[in-house]
């Protein structure tokens, strides 16, 4: 994410593979293989595929930290990144919206899981992708300048060819708690150890503020 003001702070993110991966603004990933090749006393309990999106997040404690008034109504400006030719569509209440190239950007309610459909994977043409976007937490930014400081998630390629392997992908965008980092571009991330959670992770280094989860062929 860029820095354009020393009260904002941005950051990278998180990546795991496998069964389970995740993001942190800074962003955290993780690849989890397969929920059955993972073993240790570290794995988390298996979620069943048919799981609501939001269901499990809905579970976790609340997280401390800044709440704007009416956070239900506030809109999260939110920026998608990925490779040249990738199409994004969301699922609305009236089907699917029309299919935009990247970057978009698009206001996003806290808390709710939203279903996208990605389209034009480089070297993939025909196939799809049903991955789902939540904000976890809104930034905190300047009175009536939110839109210049979005939350940047980036759909990278590797990414999606995990999830077309059959992996799932988990990336936590987190924001960091030292005021004096310097700021991480989102297309910066690193791995955590499968079986670890990625929010957890994102939860020792600054505030979660969204997560990316793709690894669904189908519109659950």
């Amino acid at each position: 994410m860029f820095k354009t003001d020393t009260s904002i702070q941005t950051g990278s993110a998180l990546r795991n593979f496998g069964g389970m991966p995740a993001i942190a603004t800074v962003v955290l990933t993780m690849t989890v293989a397969q929920a059955g090749d993972i073993e240790g006393p570290r794995l988390e309990k298996p979620i069943a595929v048919k799981t609501e999106p939001g269901a499990i997040g809905s579970t976790r404690p609340p997280q401390f930290g800044p709440r704007l008034d009416e956070v239900e109504q506030y809109q999260q400006p939110v920026e998608l990144r990925g490779p040249k030719g990738l199409l994004v569509s969301i699922k609305t209440r009236t089907g699917w919206s029309q299919s935009e190239a990247l970057p978009l950007r698009v206001g996003l309610l806290p808390g709710l899981s939203y279903r996208l459909r990605i389209t034009g994977v480089p070297h993939r043409p025909t196939d799809e992708l049903y991955p789902s976007v939540r904000v976890l937490s809104p930034l905190v930014t300047p009175r009536g300048q939110k839109w210049r400081f979005p939350i940047e998630i980036v759909i990278d390629e590797d990414d999606l060819n995990e999830a077309f392997s059959g992996n799932h992908v988990q990336r936590v965008v987190y924001v960091s708690n030292e005021p004096e980092a310097s700021d991480v571009l989102a297309d910066r991330w690193f791995d955590i150890q499968p079986g670890d959670s990625c929010l957890a992770v994102a939860s020792t280094l600054g505030a979660p503020v969204a997560e990316l989860r793709i690894g669904n062929r189908l519109p659950l």
